[in-house]
């Protein structure tokens, strides 16, 4: 029931969806072929020592609306505020390429020694420091994710609004997240791979709706965000991918070709070993409707070349085939479904 709950809080939400769109902050993400991977990397960049990178503006988290939180049902939260408490900056950096997009979160905290310190205890609020990063690959009917990490807990938990399909995939399965101290604070590193949103690839101008809250309980210090409060989508900000140049779309596009390609190759020869075997298998529906099928996508993926040779002029003619080698097991079990309706179902003359 609470889980139902959180999900209809979520879709009544998603009503404030078309909120004016020119009076919401917006990050203009750009490609970058070599990007820093890794908190280390990205405090260290070029990146973030150029301030035009960087996005800080950041406002307090209505206190109001900090305290109606406890009737989500999905998460804790500990927005303490302490009128007295020191400020403490919030920024965050994001490009793009042909690998997936990045994000990196770097946070003041003057008090990161004590805290550190604290963080052995596990009842300390120290632990109850974190992020929770919302967004939706496009402005209408886009998929939502939520990813709430606690960097002193070592815990990132991912939001699963929507159920696995074609379309959708948990980020649990593919974004990595990063946290380590700093001198001063704190970095968080984030990086969604393609493969988990392959559908949304930048071509144009896309706009992602997008928001970062950052929550301080260890210095009392509340909540901040940079758009809207906690599933808020219609104030959220907005990320801006700059249109990627004609190779850079092709560099995209090929690599989640032959992502998958090989991931095709992979479940067809575990489909074929199970379907075929004997006893575990059905053998009738693997030679009548799956083999077939599988002769003739490994055949149109064999004429394209070699992948690595994969180019502007192959790319177009394996389009139609990229979501059926990459969700080929859904396809196998539409396959099955199909079979076993007409063996079962289907109505004699």
């Amino acid at each position: 029931m609470k889980k139902l709950l959180a999900l209809l809080f979520v879709v009544l939400s998603a009503s404030s969806v078309f909120a004016n769109e020119a009076s919401s902050k917006k990050y203009e993400v750009r490609f970058l072929e070599k990007v820093p991977y890794g908190v280390t990397a990205w405090s260290q960049s070029e990146l973030v020592k150029n301030a035009r990178n960087r996005e800080a503006h950041f406002v307090d988290y209505n206190n109001a609306a900090a305290q109606d939180l406890v009737l989500d049902a999905t998460t804790q939260r500990d927005a303490t505020k302490d009128t007295a408490a020191a400020a403490r900056e919030t920024a965050f950096y994001s490009v793009y390429n042909e690998k997936g997009w990045y994000l990196y979160i770097e946070a003041a905290e003057p008090l990161i020694d004590d805290l550190l310190d604290n963080v052995v205890d596990p009842q300390s609020p120290a632990r109850k420091e974190g992020y929770e990063i919302f967004f939706a690959p496009g402005l209408h009917t886009v998929p939502y994710y939520q990813i709430f990490t606690r960097p002193f807990a070592d815990a990132t938990d991912y939001y699963d609004w929507g159920v696995s399909h074609r379309h959708y995939r948990s980020l649990k399965e593919f974004a990595k997240v990063e946290s380590l101290p700093l001198e001063k604070g704190f970095g968080t590193f984030v990086f969604i791979p393609w493969e988990d949103v392959y559908e949304y690839l930048p071509q144009g101008e896309e706009n992602w709706r997008f928001s970062i809250i950052r929550w301080m309980p260890y210095g009392k210090a509340g909540g901040v965000s940079w758009g809207g409060q906690v599933h808020d989508t219609g104030n959220f900000g907005f990320l801006h991918f700059q249109p990627p140049t004609a190779a850079q779309k092709t560099a995209m596009e090929k690599r989640m070709l032959r992502v998958a390609w090989f991931k095709y190759l992979a479940t067809a020869k575990a489909a074929a070993t199970f379907w075929d075997d004997e006893k575990l298998g059905d053998q009738e529906f693997y030679n009548s409707v799956l083999k077939p099928v599988m002769d003739e996508y490994t055949a149109q993926g064999e004429a394209l070349g070699t992948p690595n040779d994969w180019n502007a002029v192959t790319l177009p003619k394996a389009a139609a085939l990229r979501d059926d080698w990459m969700e080929f097991s859904y396809k196998i079990s539409e396959l099955r479904a199909d079979y076993l309706r007409d063996k079962y179902f289907k109505a004699t003359p």
